[in-house]
């Protein structure tokens, strides 16, 4: 069970890290403020620490999850009410 658990967690983190373009645009539009002597600093800083928090909110979330039972209907609802305001928000005029 704790096998299938790290898998889970592995998986959603990889798809969570190809998915965060995002991430690389803020990270980028922020170290092209600064001088260049710290830029390679702060590009390496910014994705270790995306990366560092994207595996604990990940870990935190899915052991969260697991051991409170009510959770998971609820997490569900979420993402199906973002959703929701995604579609609603795209087809607004």
């Amino acid at each position: 069970m704790t096998r299938t658990i790290l898998v889970s967690i592995a998986l959603i983190a990889f798809t969570d890290v190809a998915l965060q373009l995002d991430n690389a645009l803020a990270i980028s539009s922020v170290a092209s403020t600064v001088p260049s002597s710290y830029r390679l600093a702060v590009l390496a800083g910014g994705v270790l620490l995306a990366a560092l928090c994207l595996f604990a909110f990940t870990l935190i979330g899915s052991q969260l999850i697991e051991r409170i039972a009510w959770l998971k209907p609820v997490a569900g609802l979420a993402l199906f009410v973002i959703g929701g305001k995604l579609v609603y928000d795209y087809f607004r005029p």
